[in-house]
């Protein structure tokens, strides 16, 4: 098809699309704020409507795309969204069966964004797509297996100091064998994969914090938390991610103040985080060169303030209902595909779109605070409560940098961006988050042995 046909047929497809996103969106939140504390997640729904407008949206922008072939009308994009779309509904009726109490707006809200992800990568390059869906394939088994893992598990101080051990190892490989990219050395290889193993190092922050601060104990008891904290920072500033180390700070923070209500530790470690800030801004060149590009992106647009400069231009170009999918340029931006994928949604898809993004990760913040406070056990609210910040704070933090609210830090916004490590580490923090729901709405949580039990046996041990 030529271009000016594709382009007559994209823009009047922004409609079509910006609807579709603004309904789901709608239909979304109203099931967010219906739920109630003492609600049954089984009870909820039916949600087969939403599903089908879901499915209907990835397959009509494939269908789109199919038409962007200069050679006519390329089936095979056609039928991989419809079989994508299809695998959608399939795995969401699979979780729904095998887990009847799992939170499922939580598991169609993660899928939207996801399906976000898919549409945007394949519009830059389908090789991208195909190597996401993967990812995605692998992600759903890590889902399946946390949700299991979180449920049935019991946690002791033991298997506590094992994850903290590979936790430090983990950290400690992309120092040994790592490659730099963009100023971080934060990456390993292995057989052609990159993998970051600081994302995977999230989820073990997560479950030794919330079992470490489960019990309001003084400060003595919990110094093994506090030591491998400082530890997994300074790993992960020695490999110049600031990004991650930022991530690990609101993890600690934030759980920690849940846990103990301690205010005077936090303004210590609020105090110890801004020297480090100040630090790392004389020794890393790449921190100050994104500094610099915050305060003002104009004043060097070709070097320093190259990316952010264009990001804010893709954003104001797209307007309110975007320039229509295939229709920008999000190859000017260097990292459109990972940390600037948010600027390319906007830029096709509008910043109604971009607004509909923000608010389906606000969703997920709202899910993951009810199931925290809905769990009757510390231990699993607190896990319910970290995967929550892991994730939200995760996108908020990218996506100011992209609007240019804060300078970048370079982390990925999780089931959108590409990448395979953030991809498995964001399922897994969702198959937490599901694992503590379906406890939530256990029958038989009389039954099960209670905080001080488990607390009992790991002192006997």
């Amino acid at each position: 098809m030529s271009h000016k046909k594709f382009e007559i047929i994209s823009l009047t497809m922004r409609y079509w699309f910006i609807g579709l996103i603004i309904f789901i969106t709608i239909r979304m939140l109203m099931e967010t704020l219906r739920t109630s504390q003492h609600h049954d997640y089984e009870d909820e729904g039916p949600f087969g409507h939403i599903i089908f407008f879901m499915v209907i949206f990835l397959s009509s922008a494939y269908a789109l795309l199919a038409y962007k072939n200069p050679n006519g009308f390329d089936k095979y994009t056609a039928v991989l969204g419809i079989i994508v779309g299809i695998s959608f509904v399939v795995q969401y009726n699979l979780f729904r069966l095998i887990f009847p109490r799992m939170d499922r707006i939580l598991l169609i809200i993660v899928d939207i964004l996801t399906i976000f992800g898919f549409i945007m990568l394949y519009r830059f390059n389908p090789d991208f797509a195909k190597s996401q869906m993967k990812y995605f394939i692998v992600g759903n088994i890590a889902l399946l297996f946390f949700i299991i893992f979180t449920h049935k598990s019991r946690m002791n101080v033991i298997f506590s100091y094992i994850l903290m051990a590979l936790g430090c190892i983990l950290l400690l490989l992309p120092i040994i064998f790592g490659k730099e990219i963009f100023g971080a050395r934060n990456w390993i290889s292995i057989k052609g994969y990159n993998i970051q193993p600081s994302e995977f190092v999230k989820i073990i922050l997560i479950f030794v914090y919330a079992l470490w601060f489960r019990e309001d104990n003084k400060f003595r008891d919990h110094l093994p938390a506090y030591i491998f904290t400082g530890l997994t920072v300074l790993l992960v500033v020695l490999q110049r991610d600031l990004g991650a180390a930022l991530l690990y700070f609101y993890i600690f923070i934030f759980v920690y103040y849940v846990a103990t209500s301690d205010w005077i530790m936090v303004l210590l470690a609020g105090g110890a985080a801004t020297l480090g800030s100040i630090m790392s801004y004389h020794l890393f060149s790449h921190i100050r060169v994104r500094v610099e590009a915050w305060k003002n992106p104009w004043r060097d647009i070709e070097n320093k303030g190259y990316q952010i400069a264009h990001s804010l231009m893709a954003i104001s170009s797209g307007g309110l209902i975007g320039t229509g999918l295939g229709l920008g340029s999000p190859q000017v931006v260097p990292a459109f595909k990972t940390d600037f994928i948010f600027a390319t949604i906007c830029e096709e898809f509008g910043i109604i779109a971009g607004f509909c993004v923000i608010g389906l990760y606000a969703m997920i913040a709202i899910r993951g605070v009810s199931i925290a406070l809905r769990s009757k056990e510390p231990y699993k609210a607190l896990l319910a409560f970290g995967a929550t910040v892991a994730l939200t704070l995760q996108a908020f933090t990218i996506i100011g940098g992209v609007i240019k609210m804060i300078p970048l830090t370079g982390v990925t916004m999780p089931f959108v961006s590409y990448g395979g490590s953030s991809m498995v580490t964001s399922l897994a923090l969702v198959g937490v988050l599901e694992g503590v729901a379906i406890g939530t709405g256990d029958k038989n949580d009389e039954e099960d042995p209670t905080e001080d039990d488990v607390y009992e046996e790991d002192v006997e041990e």
